[in-house]
């Protein structure tokens, strides 16, 4: 995390010319090099203040967009994704997402590199370090080719800190290789990132006290140019060689620094672990109050990320007010000789503040109550929308599962009639068509339910129980099997009293029955019995449907009612799966239950347990 670093270029020279293009811009009257310096402003603001790179890229957008110039739009999304990074990863992803595909269009291929380059650490920073490689390696082969090698110091330097998986003998060679470059630009930037990155190596070899000294010398260099990302980069190093060293006292200076300078200058993702850490080093060695204070600020902040996600971003003026900040702080530091003035300045422009932090306070809050009722209507929006695809993903299985069955019987019956025509007698024929007329009759019966079922749960379905004839119902549900156990000689019994009665659903009972006589007529063997009897438990009328097949382990009856089990796939009827956990779910809406007991080699008896009238 220390070292990853969001833009290339020159270093002290980027704070000089900083200053020049700030104080040039006024000046400019063409539009494209207005925005052009707007985007490069943004860019080498991220340096030291991120707040800066947002609202100078933002102006740099708004025009982009009015002049339909793609580059700059570019330009801008990118620097606005920097200013994302940690606060907001999604809003981050987008943006260089939205940048790539324009400099993808337009050819720009260092921009094209750089960008994945930033998505690489992106991900690695969101624990994506698979995709985070694969990304950084197709940067660094992108960068092979570029005219401006400059960008290929800090590629190479993101792919060493990144790929941890690079042998020692490429790892020092392409370290050499990204060193050379950073010397040849005078790039200060890299120079000490490749230091830094050259001091951890000798302290994990061994080498203490010079690792600390390059660290130190380091970060008082980086003081000097104005390097606010890399001393807060030292600072978390450092810290992390105090503690391996047992200096508690050094370790809590470089985290407080670190800390504080996060803050200032708007790096999150530093805020969060050196205050984390702080917690954990007060907490560690009995400090509850100092403890109390840093758990505090993290979960401020954690708050402060959590509204800024809700709100997909933060609010404009907020940070027009910290670029306002930020700029009398760069006053500050380059003008000390003007302090009395400044400080008339910052009296004058703190009344100014209270003013515009009341309004932007008020407008917040009726920001998080209007994102607070959009978020609780897309929550209700997401459940109905999955009770209507659950309730769909029934209605196909009910659709798959018994309608097949009666239309399946109705074409064999037909075929036969066809093709044997003359071989049949005229009591044959009779029959033929006896069964025909009844199947159909039953099927259009079983249609008129389904769709009487299926209109009751789109207008909000609610149970109203009947009496019916359990004796009826199982001749019914079993008309459509009547053939497939006359093929395989199975005989059902029935051993049910003629008046036995149950309270339920006529719909839903004969879906059930017809799937557990389907699995029964199916896994029964030829010359097979099915046994259907009854019997009184609590109260209640318990059918249970015997078959003799191969039955089931313990670890299929568990399963069995899982809707998407491995039965589902496996099965010779791709629907059986499915259908018993409907058949499941419509018991228990009609306060019934299913069970099933089962061994290998000994059949499967189902039982169903209603209500008795």
């Amino acid at each position: 995390m220390t070292a990853l670093l969001l833009d290339a270029g020159r270093g002290f020279a980027q704070i000089v010319e900083l200053s020049g293009l700030q104080s040039a811009l006024p000046r400019i009257k063409d539009s494209i090099k207005y925005v052009n310096t707007l985007n490069r402003i943004a860019m080498l603001s991220q340096l030291r203040y991120r707040d800066s790179c947002f609202y100078y890229a933002g102006k740099a957008r708004e025009i982009s967009v009015r002049l339909n110039y793609r580059k700059g739009i570019a330009d801008a999304r990118n620097c606005e994704a920097i200013c994302y990074f940690s606060l907001n990863d999604y809003l981050s992803a987008k943006y260089f997402n939205e940048a790539l595909q324009i400099y993808e269009s337009i050819d720009d291929q260092e921009n094209v590199c750089q960008v994945l380059m930033n998505m690489s650490i992106l991900l690695s920073d969101s624990g994506d370090d698979r995709r985070s490689i694969g990304y950084m390696r197709r940067t660094f082969e992108m960068s092979k080719s570029l005219k401006n090698d400059s960008i290929r110091s800090l590629v190479i330097h993101n792919l060493l800190v990144i790929d941890t998986t690079i042998k020692p003998v490429r790892f020092d060679s392409l370290f050499r290789e990204g060193f050379r470059i950073a010397k040849k630009y005078k790039d200060d930037r890299m120079i000490l990132a490749y230091e830094d990155n050259l001091a951890e190596r000798l302290y994990h070899k061994g080498e203490k006290e010079q690792a600390i000294k390059i660290l130190l010398d380091s970060w008082a260099r980086a003081d000097s140019l104005g390097f606010e990302s890399e001393k807060v980069s030292i600072d978390w190093i450092l810290s992390n060689v105090m503690a391996k060293q047992g200096k508690g006292l050094k370790e809590v200076d470089h985290l407080r620094r670190g800390l504080d300078a996060s803050e200032k200058y708007g790096y999150t993702e530093f805020y969060m672990v050196f205050a984390e850490r702080l917690y954990g080093f007060y907490k560690r060695t009995g400090q509850p109050e100092k403890a109390y204070h840093y758990v505090a600020l993290l979960l401020s902040k954690k708050d402060k990320l959590a509204k800024a996600a809700d709100q997909s971003g933060y609010n404009y003026l907020n940070y027009a007010l910290r670029e306002n900040e930020n700029e009398e702080l760069r006053n500050k530091a380059g003008w000390r000789t003007k302090t009395i003035v400044l400080l008339s300045c910052l009296f004058a422009l703190s009344i100014a503040l209270l003013f515009f932090v009341s309004r932007s306070l008020r407008i917040k809050k009726e920001y998080v109550k209007v994102q607070q009722k959009l978020h609780e209507t897309t929550l209700g929006q997401n459940t109905e929308l999955q009770r209507t695809n659950h309730f769909n993903t029934m209605l196909i299985s009910v659709i798959a599962h018994d309608v097949r069955q009666p239309f399946s019987t109705i074409v064999m019956l037909a075929s036969v009639f066809n093709h044997d025509v003359n071989l049949l007698s005229e009591e044959e024929k009779l029959g033929i068509m006896k069964e025909l007329a009844e199947t159909s009759k039953k099927s259009l019966s079983f249609m008129d339910g389904l769709l009487e079922w299926i209109k009751s749960k789109k207008t909000g379905f609610e149970y109203q129980p009947e009496e019916l004839s359990i004796n009826e119902l199982i001749i019914e549900a079993n008309t459509f099997f009547k053939i497939a156990q006359e093929k395989k000689n199975i005989k059902l019994t029935g051993n049910i009293p003629e008046q036995t009665t149950v309270l339920g659903h006529k719909q839903m009972l004969l879906f059930i029955l017809r799937n557990i006589l389907n699995n029964a007529t199916k896994f029964s063997p030829v010359n097979g019995l099915i046994a259907i009897d009854s019997g009184i438990d609590h109260g209640n009328m318990v059918i249970s449907i015997r078959d003799q097949g191969a039955g089931m382990s313990q670890r299929q009856i568990d399963q069995l009612f899982s809707a998407g089990s491995g039965d589902l796939d496996h099965h010779e009827n791709s629907g059986a799966g499915l259908a018993l956990s409907i058949s499941y779910e419509m018991a228990t809406i009609m306060k019934a239950n299913i069970s099933v007991a089962s061994g290998l080699g000994k059949g499967t008896v189902f039982y169903l347990s209603l209500k008795n009238s």
